[in-house]
């Protein structure tokens, strides 16, 4: 169990690096402070390789990075924040997240975080994107803004 720590989101993590965005300030703060250690941010497997497919993606960013850049920004990100391992349990706690809500299509990827932060006792989810997350029990769903304001961190 790891009680204090607070996975944060794929968009988080982008947003962070695209100041391209009106999120990028309070997503850049927050990681700059996990970076520094003032902030317990944890994130899965699942999240680091989401970041780097969005980074590379012309589709999806107006300046998308090369592979190796944005492997390296993926590596800086696993070097400083909490990584939790994906368990042998997790699919089970998708499986009961699955039965009581059938997400559809894309939806699985966050049914799927929700059900590795279950595995591992982490109760809090930081993301721009609430309604993702919304409905699940026993989740706190913050958003950038609302962790950087609790934790007294600055963006402006």
């Amino acid at each position: 169990m790891e009680p204090g720590l607070i996975l944060v989101d794929t968009n988080v993590l982008v947003y962070a690096l695209n100041e391209d965005v009106p999120q990028h300030r309070v997503s850049r703060a927050l990681l700059e402070a996990a970076l520094d250690r003032r902030v317990p941010l944890a994130v899965v497997p699942q999240v680091l390789l989401e970041t780097y497919a969005v980074l590379t993606d012309r589709r999806r960013v107006h300046h998308p990075l090369d592979p190796e850049t944005a492997w390296a920004q993926v590596d800086i990100y696993r070097s400083h924040l909490t990584v939790l391992p994906v368990t042998t349990d997790v699919l089970d706690y998708l499986e009961t997240l699955v039965k009581q809500h059938k997400p559809a299509a894309q939806a699985i990827y966050d049914y799927f975080l929700a059900a590795q932060m279950y595995a591992h006792g982490v109760r809090t989810v930081c993301t721009h994107d609430v309604s993702a997350f919304t409905g699940l029990s026993g989740l706190r769903v913050e958003t950038p803004e609302s962790l950087a304001s609790r934790l007294g961190l600055t963006w402006t």
